[in-house]
């Protein structure tokens, strides 16, 4: 970027606008003020000035009333006298100055020097010309290169049936008194292009200073693309918009790098999932011998099973892509006895295993049902994947405190006293008497397509713990895998209450809440790999759930305060 190109940017940006802005009001405010203060002074001026010029006339008529002192008071019967016994008593000082002339025009001056020469031909030719008898007249006049303004009073005496005229001049120089009044003007001139220039720079420094969050913030734009989401602008250390744009722009690119991270990782992780059953379906098509009913009906039955691998994986997969949108789940109050309920019986299809409900937590939780539902039967599905017939599976559920993880009885005493807190969770666990879980799998078989390394958890796709941890996370809360080899296993969901009423549990809100869920579907569930010929229904990767009848051992243990 050049000079021109970069001056051209610094003059139509943000800062130099703000700036600009700043100082053209500032100016116009000053260059008001300044013109106000200026007018306000030259009309206090000429107001001061008059009224000191109307000061001669006031003292000659309060001379003229209290008569001649030398004669007790008796009236002066000539101007002349008037005049003499007036500037005996001084002339007046500062830029004032007096005179007087007689009517046959001679002139009376003061014996003290005054700041005006008033007897110039400039004056005495003029003066009764300017005069109103019995008025004071203001003019302004140049003399010898100066203004002086004149305040001319026409005075009249009758005496002796003779009347007696004169004039009293006074003068003032309101030049010298304008200029000193311009000279402050001039100085406030200068002192406000100071202080605007003073302004411009703080304010340049200033705004740059308090900008450089946007400027950052361009920059960050500028150097952002799909390839790279990871930049993020520095946030002051402050509350101000400035600060809450800084946060609010790292939040959508956060949103933004998940979001297309998300959308890498399902494109990624379907074409790498759906190129294997592809290739199976590309060579039993190759193979295919038309001419052989046989092979046809055995290639179209394994094609068949291939296309519903390949439709469970899809679903798995836009399960995974949307957990990360706020629609993912819908929560409202559940019964959570109910919930457990309904899940035991729906999962004891899954297979023959010793199928028990430890414990009943009671109280509400606010969980979207459709998506626990789906996760629970999820984790039975696993469970029956690591058992045998002889195994036992155990579904169950506890309130808990959150800071340490205490489990908490499901009896009604303990659930009210957790009904003021906020801070619940509960604990819903699905437990078996299987073969386990090695310890370097635990976590691994959460991670997509984390298969574990024995061959039952080897078989599907391994998004089935995927989902269930995405499930848990968009509701607030966590799974966890307590397992040990030869010991069975123990998935633990731990999902927050949903605020203070979670416990409220009536006969009004149960029985609305049984009649909403009988109207509702759960999804239905990945159950474990099914052997021989292909079933119709849902289920992993790995295959179809096998129907089998009612469960050989349902039972419901008393409830003894959490899971075994």
């Amino acid at each position: 970027m050049n000079a021109a190109s970069a001056l051209r940017t610094e003059l139509h940006s943000v800062r130099f606008r703000l700036l600009a802005t700043l100082l053209v009001f500032m100016a116009v405010g000053l260059f008001v003020a300044g013109a106000a203060t200026h007018a306000a002074q030259l009309k206090s001026l000429n107001d001061r000035v008059n009224a000191e010029l109307q000061l001669p006339r006031e003292n000659l008529d309060e001379l003229a009333r209290q008569g001649r002192p030398n004669f007790g008071g008796a009236p002066y019967t000539t101007v002349h006298d008037l005049f003499r016994t007036y500037l005996r008593n001084g002339a007046p000082g500062g830029f004032e100055s007096v005179m007087t002339v007689l009517r046959g025009g001679n002139v009376i001056l003061p014996a003290a020097e005054q700041p005006t020469n008033l007897n110039t031909a400039a004056v005495t030719d003029h003066v009764w010309g300017w005069s109103a008898p019995g008025q004071t007249v203001m003019r302004d006049i140049d003399l010898d290169g100066r203004k002086v303004r004149l305040a001319i009073t026409s005075v009249s005496l009758t005496a002796g049936g003779r009347q007696d005229q004169g004039l009293l001049i006074a003068s003032s120089e309101i030049g010298a008194q304008r200029a000193e009044v311009f000279g402050s003007m001039w100085t406030f001139a200068l002192a406000s292009l100071a202080t605007l220039a003073l302004t411009g720079l703080v304010g340049y420094l200033v705004t740059g200073r308090l900008l450089s969050p946007v400027r950052r913030l361009r920059e960050a734009t500028e150097a952002t693309t799909f390839e790279d989401l990871t930049k993020r602008v520095e946030v002051p250390d402050s509350t101000d918009d400035i600060a809450q744009l800084a946060m609010n722009f790292n939040r959508m690119l956060e949103r933004l790098e998940s979001g297309f991270d998300n959308q890498r990782r399902f494109v990624h992780d379907a074409s790498h999932e759906l190129r294997t059953p592809m290739t199976i379906i590309r060579g039993y098509l190759e193979l295919l011998r038309a001419g052989d009913p046989d092979d046809v009906d055995q290639t179209r039955m394994l094609l068949l099973d291939e296309l519903d691998r390949m439709q469970v994986l899809v679903d798995d997969l836009l399960i995974l892509a949307r957990s990360g949108r706020p629609d993912f789940v819908t929560p409202a109050w559940v019964e959570a006895d109910d919930l457990l309920e309904d899940v035991l019986n729906r999962v004891r299809v899954l297979g023959e295993r010793q199928w028990r409900l430890d414990a009943k937590p009671g109280g509400l939780i606010r969980v979207d049902r459709r998506r626990l539902t789906q996760a629970l039967e999820q984790l039975a599905a696993n469970a029956v994947k690591h058992t045998s017939e002889s195994d036992r599976i155990s579904v169950g559920g506890a309130w808990v405190e959150n800071d340490d993880g205490t489990p908490q009885s499901g009896r009604a005493s303990v659930v009210r006293e957790l009904a003021d807190s906020a801070s619940r969770e509960l604990e819903i666990w699905v437990s078996d008497t299987g073969t386990g879980i090695p310890a370097e799998d635990h976590e691994r078989i959460f991670e997509r397509f984390g298969k574990g390394s024995n061959s039952a958890t080897s078989e599907g796709s391994g998004l089935g713990l995927s989902i269930v941890k995405a499930i848990a996370e968009a509701h607030g809360g966590t799974v966890q895998l307590e397992s040990e080899e030869g010991k069975g296993s123990r998935f633990v969901l731990r999902i927050p209450s949903g605020g203070k009423d979670a416990d409220r549990k009536t006969d009004d809100s149960a029985a609305a809440d049984s009649a909403g869920r009988s109207g509702s579907e759960a999804p239905s569930v990945k159950g474990p790999p099914a052997k021989g010929p292909r079933h119709k229904g849902t289920g992993t990767a790995g295959g179809k759930p096998k129907p089998a009848g009612p469960a050989s051992g349902i039972e419901l243990a008393t409830p003894a305060g959490g899971a075994p």
